[in-house]
């Protein structure tokens, strides 16, 4: 189990480098489809198995309370099926957290790229929409898994935003929301059992269910690019057995007149490491730590 169980041959294009525009693939019928169905997120749903604080349901671009489906950390019976047919979307995040066949996928794909992923199994009524226009701060790998979903996309209104920095609720605006209604999109896909669409961070979609009377059921796994500020970090955290990269910093030292001077001193103290240091040994310590990280 791998990236080609999502993309198929087209995975290792996705290893070779990051993905710049949204691109769609073919996929093989495989494990994924006899394990991960319609009926098994029907029981999610129907049996509150999901977990509250990574469960939303959410009706053309509005989310309902979590006390709407959920009490003192526990599902109420019925009502995230209430809401689902009432037309809300339900979004279950991190199912690999429960769900043993993602849980392998996502150690297998972890292992694989480097990265810390999870995944969101996302079910849609007939013709319904769930979030309206957004980005994401991840590479969301989209397979879709039953019904039919159609993906509007625009381009990137910010450049690699990621975690927090650059998020799509903080940065939204009016005249976004106005712009993109009235735009039409840069490329559409039309999503099908089978199809996995590749979406870098940052393009805007405003996806939705194609009508008809079939649910639309996608599986997102979100993967988190690690960033050259990933590697230097990592490279700066590796000084930790050198004591002069422990030693204290006198209060006086970080008063606002005098910390300018202080922060020169600890870049040419940090210039001075990364020049001798050995990446060889630091690449050995960093790629056991990308791997041994699991969101």
């Amino acid at each position: 189990m791998s990236l080609a169980v999502l993309l198929g041959p087209a995975a290792d294009s996705l290893l070779a480098s990051c993905p710049t525009e949204p691109q769609v693939y073919r996929r093989s019928r495989s494990e994924l489809d006899e394990q991960i169905t319609l009926g098994l997120m029907d029981t999610y749903i129907d049996h509150g198995l999901s977990i509250p604080s990574y469960t939303a349901a959410v009706k053309d671009g509005r989310a309902v309370h979590p006390g709407r489906f959920s009490k003192n950390g526990e599902m109420l019976p019925g009502r995230l099926r209430a809401l689902f047919d009432d037309g809300h979307t339900i979004n279950l995040r991190h199912v690999q957290r429960t769900v043993p066949y993602l849980a392998e996928v996502c150690r297998a794909i972890r292992e694989e790229t480097g990265y810390s992923l999870y995944v969101s199994a996302i079910l849609t009524p007939a013709a319904q929409r769930g979030l309206r226009h957004h980005w994401d701060p991840f590479t969301a790998v989209v397979t879709q898994m039953h019904g039919r979903k159609v993906w509007p996309i625009w381009p990137p209104e910010v450049e690699l935003p990621i975690d927090d920095y650059l998020d799509s609720p903080v940065m939204w605006t009016a005249e976004m929301q106005e712009r993109w209604d009235s735009t039409e999109p840069y490329v559409e896909f039309d999503l099908g059992p089978g199809d996995t669409l590749v979406l870098p961070r940052g393009w805007v979609h405003s996806p939705h269910n194609t009508g008809g009377e079939e649910t639309s059921f996608h599986l997102t796994f979100a993967l988190r690019e690690r960033t050259v500020l990933d590697l230097a970090e990592g490279l700066v955290a590796a000084a930790l057995p050198r004591p002069e990269f422990r030693a204290g910093i006198a209060p006086n030292s970080l008063r606002q007149e005098t910390l300018a001077e202080t922060l020169q001193d600890v870049r040419q103290l940090l210039v001075s490491y990364l020049t001798d240091s050995d990446t060889s040994a630091s690449a050995d310590v960093l790629h056991a730590s990308l791997i041994g990280k699991l969101a």
